[in-house]
């Protein structure tokens, strides 16, 4: 149904179109003589507040425009056919009824045998329904309207307009100082009020309408008089006498005088006076001017033309009225517009370029080369400023011919590297053992870690890989007590027994290549860490022993379920709980009232040496904070667990499962730098550094709290915040026979491009991203610089040297030239060291 009136519209609006010569209806519409305009309204029973003939043009339109296909119906019938369009069912009355109709109506309103007829000639095609008295008297009204403005414009020899205004033509005098002449021109008065002057008798009307066409006549010669002061008070800056005369006799009649028309010829002789790089053209409309800039493209100089283009009225006025010509400001405007698109333009496809080449080394001057060759002929030709679409395809056409075969090499190199990104086979002595893989879960001092070395202790061979030196050293000792022989590897230092059946490492230290029968990796949420992780999970992947028990919290649960079914290997859960209380305090403990067996906890070197200096004056202190010697380390942590010192300030360091005789922990506050941005402690990390207050079988109860309100507001709302479950993806690091075959792909032995290759391109079928290594890359950078075998930057590489500290990094340098001499690295121990720490 809605296809069927959309086509008989259509059908209508074509009708209407031919009618009016192609024209649509709201133009042609206005085309139509009054009388039919009048009979329009009548036959869609407009109810106006006038019969002006705007107002009946824009009231046709909206019926025309708002109601349905009727209404558009009966009008086209009535322009193309008379309109006869009858009801259904029903019959229009005969023309004789029609007659007798009007007539009747007619009898009522007092009129002459014209009026008659004409009243007559416009209602005798009307449906006679329609006829009403209202219609006959508008009409009536209307009629007489017109034949007295009629009567009027003839004795006034004037034109009404639309706009009610009186139009007409007067003679007037110019007078220059070498030519006079008299020049016909149009003139136009203010609109009139003419409903309130049809109130009046004609000759009151034609008195006033005199009078208001001689006021406009003397306003004209004003104008024209001030005109001609203007041109002739001082020498004129374009225009001389002549020109100026010449314009004014050829100007048309209904022209204002200050636009008009000059000959093209003197506006180019005044532009050229202005500048002769301008070059002057003509259209119907308007003056074109342009002139030759140049802009360097990537040392290629390009020329091309800038161009203005102004409606010719606007610069005669100027002309006229002897104003400086915007030409030069508005040239400079649109060639500063031209500038900034092509360069955008530019931009863009270098952009375009850049995106196509993005995973090979094409350096930008090739890309300028390209864009040269092609854009360079398309602007000498056109002369136009523009980056066109075609020479756009041809550039990027051609630059990805050219960088196809780089693009194919590297392509190879990405399927060379996809060959190992099955990580787990990276350990495939891990994979060969059929591992099994026990979890022990379970908040701080719950046991978990004890139950775990435990086993390890009573192991034939066995592996404990500790989050921190300190617990590697502290894990080593207690081997020793058991009186097993074991070993300590740590980035710092090596205590190597030669009948060892265990060893304690750091978790980096992992070596992937002697199996045992049990392995311990402690704190394995740890495997979440932005910038350690890929060690827990380096390690959970590799370790290569026949069962690995890991400890660690609820929150790494699904994330090591998940790791192991990817492994295919067995997961055994044993959870462990809380064996004393652990209670927030009520309110924050100043620095004065700290009970002996406190740590306060900070989260920078700074923090801690100044937390130091405050406390020294009351209490003995022990400190341990990262960049302590491990000789240092162990000695502080040995003064508190045997009472020689009652405070311990340390970085969150003590979290990871130091066994010390810990009551109270203090907080000091509730934020840490972690490497990127300052944030609030989260959660698991509250809960894993206040589960060290309250040892077991220390203490009966363990006390968190903070130095102040704020700090201890926050500590107890993470405190009892749930723990958010770690998620996948986690990171992974390159092993040595990674780095190798990496090595061998790229053909380098240089590290840092074979680490930058890992970090960048590595793709894995498990749930693994590359880690980020900027802190490797840095010392990368150092051991690069030196002529050693690939598998000694590796090792050297991995070292937890810092490049913040010269001195470190100093000594670093000489370690690694000695290494490259084939000579021992001595110790040297640092000259002139203070008595105590400072920092900044």
């Amino acid at each position: 149904m809605a296809k069927k009136k959309k086509k008989y519209l259509i059908k209508l609006n074509n009708k209407i179109r031919n009618y009016f010569d192609g024209l649509p209806f709201d133009e042609g519409v206005a085309t139509l003589d009054d009388e039919k305009l009048m009979e329009l309204v009548m036959l869609l029973e407009l109810d106006l507040p006038s019969h002006e003939r705007d107002e009946m043009i824009r009231a046709i339109r909206r019926v025309w425009s708002e109601e349905g296909a009727g209404t558009r119906e009966m009008i086209v019938s009535y322009l193309t056919e008379r309109y006869k369009a009858v009801p259904k069912g029903k019959r229009e009355a005969p023309d004789s009824d029609k007659v007798g109709k009007i007539l009747s109506i007619l009898s009522h309103f007092e009129h002459d045998k014209h009026e008659e007829n004409m009243i007559l000639d416009a209602f005798i095609d009307m449906k006679h329904s329609k006829i009403t008295p209202e219609k006959i008297a508008n009409k009536l009204h209307y009629l007489r309207l017109k034949e007295r403005l009629g009567r009027l414009e003839k004795k006034l020899g004037v034109e009404f307009t639309t706009l009610n205004e009186m139009q007409f033509t007067h003679s007037f005098t110019f007078s220059l100082e070498k030519y006079d002449f008299n020049k016909l021109l149009l003139c136009t008065t203010e609109p009139l009020p003419l409903d309130e002057l049809w109130e009046l008798p004609d000759e009151v009307i034609l008195q006033r309408l005199t009078q208001i066409k001689e006021e406009t006549i003397e306003a004209r010669n004003e104008e024209i008089e001030a005109f001609l002061d203007h041109l002739l008070h001082t020498k004129h800056p374009y225009l001389d006498e002549e020109e100026m005369s010449e314009a004014l006799k050829h100007m048309p009649i209904e022209s204002p005088l200050y636009h008009a028309p000059i000959k093209f010829s003197i506006i180019e002789n005044i532009l050229k006076n202005i500048s002769d790089k301008y070059e002057v053209y003509e259209s119907t409309d308007h003056l074109i001017i342009e002139k030759e800039k140049s802009h360097d493209l990537f040392g290629t100089m390009l020329y091309y033309t800038t161009s203005v283009a102004y409606e010719k009225p606007f610069l005669y006025n100027l002309i006229w009225r002897g104003k400086e010509l915007p030409v030069k400001e508005d040239i400079n405007h649109v060639n500063d517009d031209l500038l900034a698109h092509f360069k955008v333009a530019i931009n863009d496809l270098l952009e375009e370029m850049r995106l196509m080449s993005e995973k090979i080394d094409v350096d930008e001057q090739t890309m300028h080369e390209f864009i040269v060759r092609f854009i360079e002929p398309q602007i000498r030709s056109s002369r136009t400023l523009k980056v066109k679409e075609k020479s756009k395809r041809r550039v990027l056409f051609h630059f990805g011919e050219y960088i196809k075969p780089l693009l194919e090499k590297q392509k190879r190199e990405e399927l060379l590297a996809k060959t190992i990104r099955d990580f787990k086979r990276l350990y495939p002595l891990a994979r060969e053992l059929k591992r099994e893989i026990i979890f022990h879960v379970g908040p701080t001092n719950s046991g978990k870690t004890y139950a775990a070395l435990q086993e390890l202790k009573n192991a034939t061979t066995g592996y404990y890989l500790a989050p921190l030196r300190l617990l590697a050293l502290e894990g080593y000792e207690n081997l020793k007590k058991e009186g097993v022989h074991a070993s300590l590897i740590t980035g710092e230092e090596e205590i190597i027994d030669e009948e060892s059946t265990h060893i304690s490492s750091t978790i980096e230290m992992m070596n992937a290549s002697v199996d045992v029968d049990v392995c311990v990796i402690d704190e394995i949420q740890m495997i979440a860490d932005r910038d350690r992780g890929w060690a827990w999970a380096n390690a959970l992947i590799g370790a290569p022993a026949k069962k690995v028990i890991l400890t660690g919290s609820a929150d790494a649960l699904p994330a090591v379920k998940e790791l192991a079914e990817y492994l295919g290997e067995e997961l055994e859960i044993k959870e462990f709980e809380r064996k004393n209380e652990l209670v927030v305090m009520e309110h924050p403990t100043p620095m004065r009232k700290i009970e002996p067996q406190t740590a306060v906890v900070a989260f920078s070197r700074r923090d801690v040496l100044s937390l130091k200096q405050q406390l020294s004056q009351k209490y003995s202190v022990s400190v341990v904070y990262g960049n302590l010697s491990p000789e240092v380390r162990r000695e502080e942590a040995r003064r508190f667990r045997e009472g020689e010192s009652e405070i311990l300030v340390a970085t969150d360091a003590i979290a990871m499962g130091l066994n010390l005789p810990i009551k109270t922990i203090l907080f000091s506050k509730d934020n840490k730098f972690d490497g990127l941005r300052r944030r609030e402690l989260l959660p698991t990390e509250v809960l894993q550094i206040a589960g060290r207050a309250g040892r077991y079988g220390m203490e009966e109860k363990g006390y968190v709290g903070a130095l102040d309100e704020t700090t201890l507001q926050t500590i107890e709302q993470q405190f009892h915040s749930p723990l958010p479950d770690i998620e996948l993806p986690v990171s992974v690091m390159a092993s040595l026979d990674h780095v190798m075959l990496i090595g061998e792909i790229l053909e380098t032995e240089n590290i840092t491009t074979i680490l930058e290759f890992f970090a960048d391109n590595m793709e894995f079928d498990g749930p693994f991203v590359a880690a980020n290594i900027e802190s490797m890359l840095e010392i990368a950078a150092i051991v690069d610089e030196y002529d050693i075998d690939l598998k000694t930057r590796y090792y050297l590489s991995c070292a937890p040297a810092s490049t913040k500290s010269p001195y470190i990094e100093s000594v670093f340098h000489r370690y690694v030239r000695q290494i490259e001499s084939g000579e021992k690295v001595r110790y040297i121990p640092p000259r002139d060291l203070p008595s105590f720490a400072q920092t900044n």
